[in-house]
């Protein structure tokens, strides 16, 4: 056998069959025994012949118990080693038993009888060799017994003919015991391929239908278990629910501990599940950290079945209140759970799964991480254009879906300096889509990285177009870098085989952080700006002034320019709250020795203000909004030329022209 559980199959299904041969053979020897019994009647002492009975009907009678207690264990494949060596035990007994009668039950001086007890031993030895020839050590006891006795007495007081006849007994038991064996191993191979077929018959369908790590049923399963409940709620017009479960930060475990403690967790968390279900309700593992529970039959009440499913996810929520034992230590972790209820076949099952997903996305962005929460129609559009928007985000780099606008960033003088690079995402069916439904996408789903890759390669190029014009060739570039981006083991070389690539000179490119960037791995971050500012290239940070960033990380940051956020912009001219942030910011970069622009500059009094607090840099619609590349040149151009000619641009375009005069 190729395995344990093959090894202990086979072992099970021998012992079966002895104890399925006890029920035809316990017939057979009892009329060999009242065959006996009549024809040495005359013969024996009948007080010899009541003590031989007497001993056969105790054997035999043991042996009925024996059967009769392993039928009604239930659990007797598990006993199945015991129960052998019970049967081994009543065997020897009862060939004992058949051993004494040739003892007992010789007639000295009737030779005919004689040979008729030597033939009654013969078939019954013969037919226990075969019986249970699949176990040797049974045979031997029940032969060896009735030899033991038999034998001695033939060829003590037996005849010629008897002793003969015993001789030939011993060449039959002989034979019959080698024909056996090799009926036995026979058998035993036989058996040995069903169960080898069983077990391969098994793992496949325990590879089709059950997760290989947890061993809980895997999707083809809660398929088919789902379409039941559907079915049974139809008929019985009762309300079923399922539940989509998702571990928070399981990443960050798989992450710092490795990806053997990331599967200890599972393992855990489904045995853990399946104790707080009731065994008609199925919990199954979608994959990753995702499992997924069908409540079968809640209830026919609609509020009461809502009731019933919020408290088996209560339920499901309480068994991660104890830490888990992970690799020696203990791990807290706690899960978002949405719940779907459903009423026959009213949805179909992927949109059930669907909807428990969408509602276990919402418990995720709740305030609360471990929450639960029902599935609402009224969040449903804005998920559908999430789930799609993340679709499509996939192939919109590939489908040269993106594009690149430009809004001027200018001096004092509204001389233009530079501008800064803003993507678009221009969808072929749902057209323009704002930044700020799709760059957060992106950095969840890791796009980002190679969206970010592609737009400072095009933001190099152009810097390398500009450098060709003397009216273009000063300007600046400054190009957003997302934290995710800016954190990839490979960033700086990445910018480097750009800017190399490109040709272009490296100190018209600026790259602009964020203060969430700064604030984690300050060691590392500054490391990588050195290394990219050895290339000329210059930094500026982002919104500042929205962010926890401190003055100790500050100064050690060798930053070129703040950006003012455009919140604090915004009521300058009327909130003395904001205009004192203003001028705290403006002085800090004075004293960091950083240059500072203002960004959402709308109006001309916040740009006069600006100005009285020394801020020399603007860039907002006062000048330009955001432009498409040929807009944006034309109304440089055009600024250049001093052309103020009316024009068939947008308005903010002829501010612009306006303003560059």
């Amino acid at each position: 056998m190729n395995t344990t559980a093959e090894s202990s199959a086979l072992h099970a299904e021998i012992v079966g069959m002895l104890y399925a041969n006890n029920r035809r053979s316990l017939m057979a020897a009892i009329v060999v025994m009242i065959a006996l019994l009549l024809v040495q009647w005359h013969l024996i002492d009948h007080a010899i012949l009541a003590v031989w009975s007497s001993i056969f009907l105790v054997a035999y009678g043991i042996r009925t118990y024996l059967t009769y207690q392993y039928e009604k264990d239930q659990q007797r494949e598990l006993h199945s080693r015991q129960w052998l060596q019970w049967f081994r035990a009543s065997t020897c007994f009862c060939g004992l038993a058949w051993g004494l009668g040739g003892i007992l039950l010789f007639p000295e001086a009737d030779t005919a009888h004689q040979a008729f007890l030597i033939f009654a031993l013969v078939g019954v030895s013969g037919a226990g060799i075969i019986i249970y020839s699949v176990d040797t050590l049974s045979t031997n006891l029940f032969s060896g017994g009735i030899v033991l006795f038999m034998i001695p007495r033939f060829l003590i007081h037996g005849s010629s003919v008897s002793l003969a006849l015993a001789v030939l007994f011993m060449v039959y038991v002989f034979y019959v015991t080698v024909a056996g064996r090799s009926l036995a191993t026979s058998l035993r191979e036989n058996i040995s391929l069903r169960i080898a077929s069983n077990l391969d018959n098994k793992k496949v369908h325990q590879l089709a239908y059950y997760d290989f790590l947890t061993g809980l049923p895997n999707r083809r399963l809660l398929t088919d278990r789902l379409n039941q409940a559907f079915a049974r709620c139809v008929r019985h017009q009762s309300y079923g629910a399922v539940l989509c479960l998702d571990l928070n930060n399981f990443k960050g475990l798989n992450d710092s501990k490795g990806h053997q403690a990331g599967d200890e967790l599972l393992q855990q968390v489904a045995f853990r599940l399946q104790q707080c279900l009731r065994k008609k309700d199925t919990i199954a593992r979608m994959g990753g950290d995702e499992f997924i529970a069908v409540l079968d039959e809640l209830s026919t009440d609609k509020a009461e079945a809502i009731t019933a499913a919020q408290t088996t996810a209560e339920k499901m929520m309480a068994v991660f209140s104890q830490p888990f034992e992970l690799q020696n230590s203990k791990y807290r972790t706690a899960p978002s759970i949405g719940i779907c209820l459903f009423l026959g076949d009213l949805l179909k099952e992927d949109e059930v799964l669907r909807r428990a997903d969408i509602a276990m996305y919402q418990a995720k962005k709740s305030d609360n991480l471990n929450s639960i929460q029902m599935y609402d129609e009224a969040v449903h559009p804005a998920v559908e254009m999430r789930a799609t928007l993340e679709n499509e985000l996939a192939f919109a780099l590939q489908g040269k879906q993106f594009l690149l606008y430009y809004q001027v960033q200018v001096n004092e003088l509204q001389q233009p300096t530079g501008a800064e690079v803003l993507l678009r995402w221009q969808h072929p069916t749902l057209g323009m889509i704002p930044p700020d439904q799709f760059i957060p996408i992106a950095e969840e789903t890791g796009e980002i990285v190679s969206i970010g890759q592609w737009v400072l390669a095009q933001a190099c190029a152009q810097l390398k177009h500009w450098s060709q014009s003397a009216a273009t060739a000063k300007l600046k570039l400054s190009v957003n870098v997302s934290a995710i981006q800016f954190s990839q083991p490979d960033f700086v070389q990445m910018v480097k085989e750009t800017v190399l690539a490109s040709g272009c000179d490296a100190k018209y490119l600026r790259l602009e952080l964020t203060e969430s960037l700064i604030v984690k791995n300050i060691d590392e971050v500054i490391e990588k700006i050195n290394a990219l500012k050895a290339l000329g290239i210059t930094f500026s940070l982002d919104d500042f002034g929205i962010g926890q960033s401190s003055l100790s990380v500050l100064k050690r940051l060798p930053l070129d320019e703040l950006k003012i956020d455009r919140s604090f912009i915004k009521d300058i001219v009327h909130n003395n709250y904001d205009s004192f942030i203003v001028q705290t910011i403006i002085n800090m970069g004075k004293n960091l020795s950083h240059s500072v622009i203002a960004e959402g500059v709308e109006m001309q009094q916040q740009m006069a203000m600006l100005q009285n607090m020394g801020c020399h840099s603007f860039q907002g619609y006062l000048f330009s909004r955001p432009l498409p590349l040929q807009e944006f040149e034309a109304s440089l151009q055009a600024a250049i030329s001093g052309d103020d000619k009316p024009s068939s641009t947008s308005s903010a375009r002829k501010v612009l022209h306006r303003r560059l005069n």
